[in-house]
């Protein structure tokens, strides 16, 4: 399984078109083959800074998520419009219910 995890942040006068943004391309990814969680999150006490988590089954179904089309169109119209961002990689080997721990 590989997860990623990150945060892109924006200019306040473009925060209403980049949360629209947010729940388009989310509402999508949820759907692509692979997709085990996808969620973004304003960061409290961060204005404009929103955190992402994926996890995808692998990474062939990943790569393949970062080639739909509604993907590359997000990347183009929001990426150019950031002022602050972090992304990381994690491989991770099991997945496992944490309510009987």
């Amino acid at each position: 399984m590989l997860v990623i995890s990150g945060f892109l942040t924006f200019r306040p006068e473009d925060r209403d078109e980049v949360v629209q943004g947010l729940l388009d391309v989310s509402e999508l990814s949820r759907q692509d083959p692979g997709c085990v969680e996808y969620w973004w999150a304003e960061e409290l006490g961060k204005p404009n800074t929103f955190r992402f988590f994926e996890a995808w089954e692998t990474e062939a179904q990943f790569e393949a998520h970062r080639a739909m089309p509604y993907e590359e169109a997000f990347n183009a119209r929001y990426l150019p419009k950031l002022i602050g961002v972090d992304a990381n990689v994690y491989s991770v080997s099991e997945r496992k219910s944490a309510l009987g721990m």
